[in-house]
C-alpha cells in the first residue's frame, strides 16, 4: 500500500506534543490537538507520565531530547504537555483520595515541567493540559492549566 506524503522538503513543525504513553488516550489527544488547539504539524513524543518524565529527566537523556529535538531540529515554537487522570506512572487514581486532589496534583506537576523546560528553552510557548475522564469514564475532557 502506498500512502500520500505531504511534507516533501519540509523539515519543521509548529509544535511538540508530549503526552503519556498510555494507549487509552492517544486518539482523543490527536483530535484535541488538531481540533481544539488548531495545531496540525507536530512531533508527538510519548513518555510515561509526560510531565513526570520531564520533571525527573537529566539534561542530556532521551526524555530531554524529546523536547530539544523538536525545538532545535524541527524549529517547533510551541510545546504542549498533557497529563491524564488514572496515570499508571503516578500510581493511578487509587493513589489519591478523590478526583479533585488528583487533578490538582497533575496540574502542579505540569507547572513544574513548564518551569523546567523554560529554563533551557525560554523561547517556547508552553501549553499545559490535563485530560480527565467524564461521563462515567466513557469520554475524555481536556482542560487547559494555567
Amino acid at each position: 500500500m502506498i500512502y500520500p506524503f505531504n511534507y516533501r522538503g519540509v523539515h519543521h513543525c509548529e509544535a511538540a506534543i508530549v503526552a503519556c504513553i498510555d494507549f487509552r488516550f492517544w486518539r482523543q489527544t490527536l483530535t484535541f490537538v488538531e481540533q481544539e488547539l488548531g495545531i496540525r504539524d507536530f512531533d508527538f513524543p510519548k513518555l510515561p507520565g509526560s510531565a513526570k518524565a520531564i520533571n525527573e529527566c537529566a539534561e542530556d537523556d532521551t526524555v530531554s531530547k524529546c523536547v530539544s529535538v523538536p525545538c532545535e531540529l524541527h524549529r517547533a515554537k510551541k510545546l504542549v504537555i498533557i497529563n491524564h487522570e488514572d496515570c499508571g506512572a503516578y500510581g493511578g487514581s487509587g493513589k489519591f483520595p478523590d478526583r479533585e486532589s488528583e487533578q490538582c496534583f497533575h496540574e502542579e506537576e505540569l507547572r513544574k515541567a513548564r518551569t523546567k523546560v523554560l529554563a533551557t528553552h525560554p523561547e517556547l510557548e508552553i501549553i499545559l493540559v490535563y485530560a480527565r475522564l467524564v461521563d462515567d469514564s466513557h469520554a475524555v475532557e481536556f482542560v487547559k492549566v494555567e
